[in-house]
């Protein structure tokens, strides 16, 4: 008998883990969808993109928490942007909105999820896309954390009551986190009695080694311990970093003295480009992540109001200014000494010096490089046509390649 319980109990759960991963892919394949068009920030996709998400808010039973219904709209004049592909006219505002659900517990304090629905349309400012203007359907970035927003909000009805929870979609991140600003000083709720908040940004491409980079962990004391034990028990690689600011929404709200996390899977060849296709999601490893995150609100439940800590921001070092580049996508991933790359831009320096992806930078000139932070800020001491022998770790192998930036 007891076997079959647990036979019975193992069929159950495989039932629902392929529900959920279809329910994921049904979602981001709408919002990944050509006929969105991208969905960038005050167009038609987007306006679309917010209408389907004003649908499943409805169907899940989330109460309306915008200005307008679930909507909050903002509006933002836009700056003249010399790397943009298209220019765009400056002088007329941009209006996008924020899509915004309630479940209400009648608790007295209250969880902010949160997740971007917008992406880079045709690609004319943020794309790493070298060809003429095509759709960036965004699968992972960031349909990915919008599908798995709605399915925890699903997941939440009549569990983990001691807290109530806000489900915001923001709209205009790609541009400088526009939604989340606005939502920030103009919220729909007393900020006083939020939390905590968890932000989802590219959450559909967990790799092999089942690692997860969560940001935010300095941002309250009673975070490390629970998502250790989190991660040994779901079989998570946890990299943690501690900063609550970061190229994400999260850091609206930690800007106003809330604890948060950030959930991200990775950086890879297709980001910020028209190959971020839905087919490309792993859909079996967005269940894990979201059960990890799911783990993480189970865990928080009964805990009452947690204390908020400032973090040393690793983005308080300020980015320095510099003019040359390797043409390289930084693997954010990676934790260890230096810098590795995901990916080699062609026709740029680093692949002109036949630099390849995963090596590892450790030198340029005579300066060695920690981490990220010192790779931009080694970049600041070069200029164009400059030239550098760059050591980079390749597997087992030490080398030393010319570099003319």
């Amino acid at each position: 008998m007891k076997a079959l319980r647990i036979l019975l109990a193992v069929i159950a759960t495989a039932i629902f883990t392929n529900i959920n991963a279809q329910t994921l892919q049904d979602d981001i394949s709408y919002l990944a969808d050509d006929k969105l068009e991208g969905r960038e920030v005050g167009s038609d996709g987007e306006k679309q993109a917010a209408k389907y998400l004003v649908k499943r808010f409805k169907k899940i039973g989330l109460k309306q928490k915008g200005v307008d219904g679930y909507y909050q709209v903002f509006s933002v004049k836009p700056k003249y942007n010399p790397h943009a592909k298209v220019q765009r006219d400056t002088s007329q505002a941009i209006e996008g909105r924020n899509v915004i659900g309630f479940l209400n517990n009648e608790a007295a304090t209250t969880v902010i999820i949160g997740a971007h629905f917008d992406h880079l349309g045709y690609g004319s400012e943020g794309s790493l896309y070298e060809g003429d203007p095509a759709i960036h359907n965004g699968a992972d970035d960031n349909a990915s954390g919008v599908a798995m927003l709605l399915q925890i909000a699903e997941w939440l009805q009549g569990k983990y009551t001691h807290n109530n929870y806000l489900f915001i979609a923001f709209s205009g991140e790609e541009k400088g986190l526009w939604g989340s600003n606005y939502y920030s000083k103009n919220p729909t709720i007393d900020l006083s009695t939020v939390n905590y908040m968890l932000n989802m940004d590219m959450v559909g491409r967990l790799d092999a080694d089942k690692a997860l980079a969560v940001y935010g962990t300095g941002t309250s004391p009673q975070w490390m311990p629970m998502l250790e034990d989190l991660a040994k028990e779901k079989g998570i690689k946890l990299i943690s970093k501690e900063s609550g600011v970061g190229p994400s929404d999260h850091t609206s709200f930690y800007l106003r003295d809330l604890p948060v996390l950030h959930f991200f899977t990775g950086q890879h060849d297709d980001y910020h480009k028209p190959g971020d296709d839905a087919d490309k999601i792993n859909y079996a490893g967005m269940v894990e992540v979201q059960e990890y995150i799911e783990g993480v609100i189970a865990n928080m439940d009964d805990k009452g109001k947690i204390e908020f800590t400032k973090t040393k921001d690793e983005d308080s070092r300020k980015a320095p200014a510099y003019s040359v580049t390797l043409g390289v996508v930084p693997d954010y991933m990676y934790d260890g000494t230096g810098m590795r790359i995901d990916g080699v831009r062609e026709d740029r320096p680093a692949q002109k010096a036949g630099m390849e992806a995963n090596d590892v930078v450790l030198q340029i000139g005579e300066h060695k490089i920690a981490d990220m932070m010192g790779y931009m800020e080694v970049l600041g001491k070069f200029k164009k046509g400059d030239k550098a022998v760059v050591k980079v770790k390749r597997g087992e192998e030490l080398l030393s390649l010319v570099v003319t930036f």
